[in-house]
């Protein structure tokens, strides 16, 4: 099934949603992560976990020459140079920052370099980071006692699965980010968009398994709960037709109601929509296309966008404002659906993320997480049960030393905790 076409890669913008003509698609939430996985941002979604213990840094440092360490779960551990690789990969690629941009927005603001300079990160980025590590090993060694053990066939599924949940997300960013009149992160250096296999792809090697591996996990658990076979396929299927029949959608946008009132008149008179569309619609965009928005919408989106519970194809829709004013005429110009023998794959991914069946994991996580011994360096902050919360005042000893002033000597710090060596370790404090 091309990708253009596909039910994941469908978006549409409520003419109420104030998009300008040019960018009126924002992403289809079945498609994106935040619908699909288990944890959309943080890995361990809020209440998930509670700490049981947190150790202080002189625990988790341990012995001289032993690998300083970010957090621990369970025995099993996170160094430092470890979350410094995931922090660079993120903060310094483009690949990275598009990801970022995608898993979480709100990072981007931080994920600049710290206040010490060339490797080193701002406290809340190398906290929600190191968050995001401790949430990926509570799955994995949930995941462990329920005797999953991943193959090579699950990553290779997992790696499809994503790619295609990436490229909705992706495409709606983009014109998100042109609607504003900005480019996206998901935007290369020549202005090209990412699509999902590419930003897999161009991810850092490390980062890429982890999120490949992560992704393995979350759809093995959800799988143990969820019914998906032949007989469930056909059923969610011949339930949710308009998921899988794919319009191609055009439209012509007028200044006032009266000439979008003429536009439909017009169309119903046999006038030829594109030629229309090409002499009079003030869509700079689609104007020239003879008002083509592309073929990647589904029925059902389409209905929802509009507010209508059916449409004919070939038909205009009564003409729509929109919020800055314009008059747009929508037209669905012809329309495919997708033989279940080419969703089946799709449906099978819709069965496993049921709202139910996330909760049943979710839960089983929680159980599982109220047993677990989760330690962070304090250098990092606080775990609170969820995430970990920045320091509000970076102890001394954790700061870079300035260029102008000889380093103090101190006691009982971890290895690694001072200077451009420790990365995260230093930066992550330093511009707190």
């Amino acid at each position: 099934m091309p990708q253009d076409s596909s039910p994941c890669c469908a978006s549409w913008c409520l003419p109420t949603d104030g998009c300008p003509i040019g960018g009126r698609h924002v992403a289809d939430q079945r498609c994106g992560r935040s619908a699909i996985s288990i944890f959309a941002v943080n890995r361990i979604s809020s209440g998930l976990i509670a700490a049981t213990a947190i150790l202080t840094v002189g625990a988790l440092a341990s012995a001289c020459g032993t690998a300083p360490i970010a957090a621990t779960v369970n025995g099993d551990t996170v160094t430092v140079a470890s979350l410094n690789t995931e922090l660079q990969s993120l903060s310094g690629t483009e690949a990275g920052q598009c990801l970022l941009e995608l898993q979480n927005p709100q990072a981007l603001t931080v994920s600049g370099e710290g206040s010490g300079g060339s490797g080193t990160y701002q406290t809340n980025f190398a906290g929600a980071v190191l968050s995001n590590s401790v949430g990926n090993l509570v799955a994995a060694q949930f995941a462990a006692t329920r005797h999953i053990h991943l193959s090579g066939s699950d990553l290779a599924s997992s790696q499809s699965a994503y790619a295609s949940s990436l490229e909705g997300e992706i495409t709606a960013m983009v014109q998100q980010a042109s609607a504003a009149g900005v480019l996206s992160r998901c935007q290369r250096s020549d202005g090209r968009p990412y699509t999902g296999q590419t930003l897999l792809a161009a991810l850092p090697e490390s980062l890429r398994s982890i999120e490949l591996a992560n992704q393995a996990v979350d759809n093995r658990l959800l799988a143990l709960g969820a019914d998906q076979s032949d007989a469930a396929v056909t059923k969610y299927y011949d339930a949710h037709r308009d998921l899988f029949t794919i319009d191609c959608v055009s439209d012509i946008a007028t200044a006032t109601q009266a000439e979008a009132d003429q536009v439909v008149i017009d169309l119903n008179g046999g006038a030829a929509f594109d030629a229309l569309a090409t002499k009079v619609s003030i869509d700079t965009q689609t104007a020239s296309t003879g008002g083509q928005l592309g073929c990647n919408f589904t029925e059902a989106r389409v209905l929802q966008a509009l507010q209508l519970s059916t449409v004919t194809v070939g038909k205009p829709v009564t003409p729509i404002q929109t919020a800055n004013g314009s008059w747009v005429v929508y037209e669905v110009t012809s329309q495919k659906v997708e033989p279940l023998s080419s969703a089946a794959s799709l449906v099978r991914q819709q069965l496993l993320h049921t709202a139910a069946n996330i909760k049943r994991v979710t839960t089983e996580l929680l159980v599982f997480a109220r047993h677990s011994s989760i330690a962070v360096n304090a250098q990092y902050g606080t775990w609170t049960g969820v995430k970990i919360t920045a320091p509000p005042t970076p102890d001394p000893r954790y700061l870079q030393p300035s260029p102008l002033t000889a380093p103090a000597k101190t006691s009982g710090a971890v290895p690694g905790s001072a200077g451009a060596g420790a990365g995260a370790a230093t930066a992550a404090t330093a511009a707190g």
